[in-house]
Parts: C-alpha cells; structure tokens; sequence
C-alpha cells in the first residue's frame, strides 16, 4: 500500500484566494525560553487544500459537522485534463470515462506546479454549468481540483459551487502532487476539522494506492 500526500504546506505568506485575510502562525512560546512550544494559528477555513460544506454557497445548507466523516472520501477516478485556450471544463471531457454511482471525479489539470504564481489565480480552468449537471446526474460523491476553484475568480455568482453543493456533491479545492498518482482508480481521503458551524475546513488529503 501507498499513500500519497495531496496536500499543500499551511504557511505565512502561502496563496490564497483573492480577497481573503492572511493568514498568521505566530509561536506564543519558545522551548528555549519556556520550556515548550506553542503556536497560534490564525486563518478562514478555505485555506490551502480545504473542502467546501453546503453552506459555503447554499442558505440552510449543511455545515462541516453535520456532514458523515467520509463525505470527502472514498473510491476516486482521475481525470486528465487537456490544455484548454477558452478554460471551459464540458461534459466531453468525461467521455470514455467509466463513472460510478458515488465516485469521487478528480480532475488532474496541472495547475498545481504554478501555485505561486499569478498563472494560478488567472489562468486555471474551470467547470461549466453544463459539466456541473452531468456530475450531479451521474451522481457523484464529490470532485476534487487542483486548482482553487471549480468557478472562475471573476464570477460574481459562482453557478458551479451553487449547483454541485446544492446538490450535495463535495469539493475539494487546491490538491497538488496529482502526478504522482499512476493509477485511474484508487482510494481517496480528505478529512475535514470538525467546526461547529463551518461552511469548510482545511484538510489532508490523501491518494491510497494499492
């Protein structure tokens, strides 16, 4: 068995989506002067490799902790997307791809080597409404993206979150070391922090290969 890190470093300084507060990891205490260490840790909880609850986009919807701990987990297929000039992710994409009832889709783009640069705010693609719609009807567990987000930073109304969580489809935002996954089918886990009340958590994800 493998077990492959899909997960970004949590750091000062690290990308985020445009708009957000930085984060802040201050240590409170030294070993050296106090014999321990301590460190405060401050940030939104859609931060680095994290997953989006219902209630990120949906009135009423689910919070982090009302969800089941494998709500972000469990058999996952690898999709290979292709260099796209307009950006747009269709249904085509998933064409020849052998989708399960509760697969979690993860959509392997690229993206990832450009984390801190501007290309990764700007230039990432994205889902249409129209692949939003086939993933609900095919009834997927959830997606997952190694890009930070599954609409494009210049919506306003972000339809593909509203569609996928209004229909109880997990995402999960910001994977990297995709490439590292050389099999079309394997065990996916990501678990979020069980926040009362949260519309997300950061989480660790991992790829399990046999």
């Amino acid at each position: 068995m493998r077990m492959i890190d899909l997960s970004h470093f949590i750091e000062e300084g690290m990308p985020q989506y445009p708009g957000q507060p930085e984060i802040k990891v201050e240590r409170l205490v030294e070993v050296e002067k106090d014999g321990y260490q301590l460190t405060e840790l401050k940030y939104v909880v859609h931060l680095g490799t994290h997953c989006d609850a219902p209630a990120h986009f949906i009135e009423k919807g689910d919070t982090i902790e009302k969800l089941p701990v494998d709500f972000y987990s469990g058999e996952a297929v690898i999709v290979d997307v292709p260099h796209l000039p307009d950006r747009l992710m269709r249904p085509e994409l998933l064409e020849g791809v052998d989708l399960k009832e509760g697969d979690i889709v993860i959509f392997r783009t690229g993206m990832s080597k450009y984390w801190r640069e501007e290309a990764y705010i700007k230039e990432f693609p994205y889902l249409t409404e129209e692949l939003a719609h086939f993933l609900v009807d095919k009834k997927v567990k959830a997606i997952g993206l190694d890009t930070i987000s599954p609409d494009p930073v210049e919506t306003e109304d972000f339809p593909v979150h509203h569609v996928l969580l209004g229909n109880k489809v997990g995402i999960i935002e910001n994977l990297t070391n995709l490439e590292a996954i050389d099999k079309k089918r394997f065990l996916f886990i990501a678990l979020p922090l069980k926040i009362k009340g949260s519309d997300g958590s950061p989480v660790r994800a991992v790829a399990i290969l046999e």
